[in-house]
């Protein structure tokens, strides 16, 4: 870590954080929230097209693949799964992870039963790896959501080069003024808007999910976005003094570009952006010994989340657990996420 970082660091303020010295916490939301929908460009949000690519049934649910056409002229393959039901269900914007593997993506958390051989293989050695054997996407179907998983920038349908090619890409963005997370984010924006105006989806509970790079994407939406109801976010969640240490992933170039929006950087720190999401019900998991996240950085970047729900009048409404376990989303913890938007939705 080079001394200038590290002088940087220690001396930021973060002029955009939450002060009840210095504001009342309403005030400090509806500034705050237009400072960084304006610094991150992310207004108006389109709703993007979309083509059906193929349809299936498994065991009832019902499955489409959806190619989805982004206003920045991007399409993105996305699998949407719904399960029977008569009238409106909850929707879910499902993010998947970076886990630096990118030959898939929406096929990390939803499971075709017509997947081609090689693909599925993959599929299910990474949910055996990060999510206990178990496509989530799935599980929230037959729990009744209907699920939407698009593939981010750089995974599945749109796979470049691999780790190395993440920096080429953010450089090539960096010449127009754009970030990589800023694509990603706005993205993501779209497909929740595709996703509330479906028929069928109840647009009054609409909620975003993720872990990992998946989490941090569902507390950023759930942050800017008016139409997200609630959000579930595992895995990604730190103070930037807490993480910017020798060695940590935010600190390497690469996959951090994903993570980093330089219109906002220094200017908020992340349990605050997070927070721009209150009073809406949030649940954040973090593992005791994630290595990305440690229990220190967590806990304390939970602890200044609080004060903003509380402060806003709504303590009950952020759910902050640190769960057993490393840099996984283990079933016991999907159960308990899901029984929770059950709750809250």
């Amino acid at each position: 870590m080079p001394d200038l970082a590290r002088r940087l660091r220690n001396r930021n303020v973060f002029a955009w954080n939450f002060d009840p010295a210095m504001s009342d916490v309403v005030t400090w939301r509806s500034t705050t929230l237009a400072a960084v929908r304006g610094a991150l460009v992310v207004e108006p949000v389109a709703r993007p097209s979309a083509t059906l690519v193929a349809e299936w049934e498994d065991d009832g649910l019902l499955g489409q693949h959806l190619q989805l056409g982004f206003s920045n002229g991007e399409a993105a393959d996305a699998y949407l799964l719904r399960p029977s039901a008569k009238g409106p269900t909850p929707g879910i914007l499902l993010l998947h992870d970076h886990g630096s593997f990118f030959s898939i993506g929406r096929q990390k958390l939803i499971r075709r039963p017509d997947e081609a051989r090689e693909t599925a293989a993959l599929s299910d050695d990474w949910v055996a790896r990060l999510y206990g054997g178990r496509h989530i996407g799935n599980s929230l179907a037959r729990r009744g959501y209907s699920v939407l998983c698009v593939d981010a920038l750089g995974w599945g349908g749109r796979a470049g080069t691999g780790y190395e090619g993440q920096q080429a890409l953010a450089a090539n963005l960096m010449q127009f003024g754009q970030s990589l997370a800023g694509v990603v984010l706005q993205e993501d924006l779209e497909a929740f808007a595709f996703l509330k105006h479906l028929d069928g989806i109840d647009p009054e509970r609409v909620a975003s999910f993720g872990f990992s790079m998946g989490g941090a994407r569902a507390w950023q939406l759930a942050a800017l976005s008016p139409d997200v109801k609630a959000c579930v976010s595992g895995g990604w969640m730190g103070t930037l003094a807490g993480l910017m240490q020798p060695g940590s992933n935010q600190l390497r170039g690469q996959s951090a570009f994903y993570m980093l929006h330089p219109g906002i950087a220094g200017r908020i720190d992340y349990p605050h952006l997070a927070a721009l999401a209150a009073p809406k019900p949030a649940l954040f998991l973090s593992g005791r010994d994630d290595r990305h996240f440690l229990e220190a950085i967590a806990t304390e970047a939970f602890r200044q989340m609080h004060t903003i729900w509380d402060a806003i009048g709504v303590p009950n409404a952020l759910r902050t657990q640190m769960v057993p376990g490393g840099h996984v989303f283990a079933v016991q913890q999907q159960d308990d996420a899901i029984d929770w938007l059950d709750r809250v939705l």
